[in-house]
Formats: structure tokens, sequence, C-alpha cells
């Protein structure tokens, strides 16, 4: 899909569910009771493990080793039910990450369990999880590289994209999953149409979303831009199907005409291919000016850690596309005091969005 695997390197997504009485529960987070095995949905509120059902009920009840606590008196078990009461007029959500070029589950391990404890107090994150891509899933692009279509920039997104959309469904970043919620897929299975009636929000983090006229080299041969201009996968539409959108970038790092820094280098080197601009901000890999969606979505630009005063980057790990004898192994980890958008002080600038 493209040559420099740096660029697009924690183009993160997160899609949320809405969770009914029961919530259809992802592998990671089915009951104890079900056999091991492939876990999928097969419909609001239930999962499928080699044919065994599993109901998740997350209604609150005041319950005791299985059963209502008959000790208590009238009144105790009325303050115990308008607390539980409470619990169940959170929201509850479920949390899908679509992981970034080259990177897997195992790279967002910390950043899926400070979303559930950091979550709004009207929202319970009821299940997260990463959509299941090893590292050698991302081989499957290569089918489309000897093709005139990758020549000509004009590469079909259900044909070069169709692990990746498989992935959603068997258990994508940014722009991808936008081009899941658009339709782009071609899918037709229970599982999609369930999804597309239970999505409730996208959340992306240093998405590209758009491919400029001036850029000097379109990264995604034409992928982006069938997405960009797909009517099902605008803002517009997507809203009117209750799907609300939030844009998350960074503002923080610059890639100056004449860069003095490693980061600055990094980052015009980024900045040029994608805009045809120099002179440009963002996040060191995707440009501040490509980073959002038009209204109605919704647009969080941060510029810096409300903890430590350093500017967003981009990703916390550097992706090794090269490891392929250990396609799942977490990617190698950027030093402790990088700051990227799932670090603490910029977490809390977006994570009320999730909701």
């Amino acid at each position: 899909m493209r040559t420099r695997t740096t660029s697009h390197a924690a183009t993160v997504a997160l899609l949320f569910v809405v969770a009914g009485r029961s919530v259809s529960a992802f592998r990671t987070l089915a009951p104890t009771n079900t056999l091991p095995g492939r876990t999928f949905v097969t419909r609001a509120g239930s999962v499928a493990s080699d044919g065994i059902e599993a109901s998740v009920d997350v209604d609150s009840a005041i319950v005791v080793d299985g059963d209502s606590d008959a000790s208590l008196t009238a009144d105790e078990q009325v303050q115990q039910s308008s607390v539980a009461d409470i619990g169940s007029r959170k929201k509850k959500l479920c949390v899908l990450l679509c992981p970034a070029q080259f990177c897997v589950p195992a790279d967002y391990e910390e950043l899926l369990g400070t979303i559930r404890e950091e979550a709004s107090e009207d929202v319970e994150v009821v299940a997260a999880t990463t959509a299941p891509l090893s590292r050698n899933d991302w081989i499957k692009v290569a089918r489309q590289l000897p093709t005139t279509n990758f020549l000509e920039g004009k590469l079909s997104v259900p044909e070069t994209l169709g692990w990746y959309f498989s992935a959603i469904e068997d258990g994508i970043g940014g722009w991808v999953a936008r081009a899941y919620l658009g339709g782009l897929s071609g899918s037709s299975t229970a599982v999609y149409r369930t999804s597309r009636d239970r999505i409730s929000g996208l959340l992306t983090l240093g998405t590209p979303h758009s491919n400029p006229e001036g850029a000097l080299v379109d990264q995604t041969r034409g992928l982006l831009r069938a997405i960009e201009f797909s009517e099902d996968c605008s803002p517009r539409s997507l809203a009117d199907r209750g799907v609300k959108i939030t844009c998350v970038g960074s503002s923080g790092v610059g890639g100056g005409i004449v860069p003095t820094t490693p980061e600055e280098v990094v980052a015009a080197a980024s900045y040029l291919p994608l805009t045809g601009k120099l002179g440009q901000r963002g996040d060191g890999i995707t440009p501040i000016s490509i980073a959002f969606l038009d209204k109605p979505a919704r647009r969080v630009e941060i510029e810096s850690c409300e903890l430590t005063g350093r500017p967003v980057s981009h990703a916390h790990v550097l992706p090794t596309p090269w490891n392929l004898w250990d396609g799942s192994a977490a990617s190698i980890g950027l030093p402790k005091d990088v700051v990227w958008y799932g670090s603490p002080g910029v977490l809390r600038q977006w994570i009320d969005f999730v909701r």
C-alpha cells in the first residue's frame, strides 16, 4: 500500500457499540463457562463459542451468592435498589480498537485498560478489545502491488482491505473503520448488519482523513480518495444514522522549512508528501490540516500534555513489519518520556467523547 512504514504508524480508531439488556461480548471477555474456541458475535445479547451460546447480562441487581439477599430490611433493599438503578442508567458501551498499520493487539493493552478506568461517570465500558490482526495480515496488501490499479492509484477498497474488514466481523485504523461504517466493505453478513445498527460512535486518533490535491504522493493508492468521496462515508451520512464522529489531532510538532531537531526532520518528511507544503504542524506524522472531518464531526485539537507540557506525538511504538516469525509480538516501545494520544494528561482531553 505504501513504501514508508512510519507515516501512519498509530492511525488508531475506536468504535463504540451500544449495549442493550445483554451485551455481545468479545472473545477475551467471554464468560468463563464457555468452551475455548473461536468466538464471534451472533446477535445482540449472546456470543457463540463453537456452538455454545452464553448470554452476558449487564442489568444491575442486588445479588449475594447468586440470589437476592432476603436478610436485608425493606429500607436497605430500597436503598441498594436505588444505587443499582443509578448504575443501570449508565450508558453501556463495548469498545473495539482498530489497530494502526503493522501494529498488533499487544500494543494497546494499556490503552484499553485506561479507557475502561477513565470513562465518564455516565458511561460504563463493559467490554473493550482490539481487532484480532497479526503483523502477518498486512502482507495481504502486497497482492495489489503488481496490479494496474495500484500503479494508477485506483485500488478497490473491498479487494484491498477485505482481510481487515473480516477481522472486525470476527471479533479496523481510522479511515478504514470509516469505510466499514460507510458500507464499502461490501459485506452483507448478519454481524455487519447488526454492527451498523448498534455502533454509536467513531473516534479517530491522528488519522489522515483527506488526500489534498496538492499532495505529492497518494500513499494509499486511491483508497483514501474512494472513502473521501463516498457519500455513505461522509460525516453527515454517518451522523444521520446516529454515529457520532470525533476526530482527535495534535498540532504539537512543527515541520519547519528548516528543521532543527530530529523530530522536526521526521515531521517535515511526513507532512510534505501528505500536503505538498512545508511549515505545517501536526503530531509528527499526520499534519493537523488533514486530521479532521467536516461538521457535524467533532474536532479535538491537542497541542501538549496537561501533566508534562510536552508536545503530543503520533505513536508510542515503532512498528516492526519485518518481524514475521512472531506476527503477534508487541512492537518496539518508544522511550517512556514520549507523549502520545494515550498518555496520561492527553487521554483525559478526549476520553469524555467515548460515549
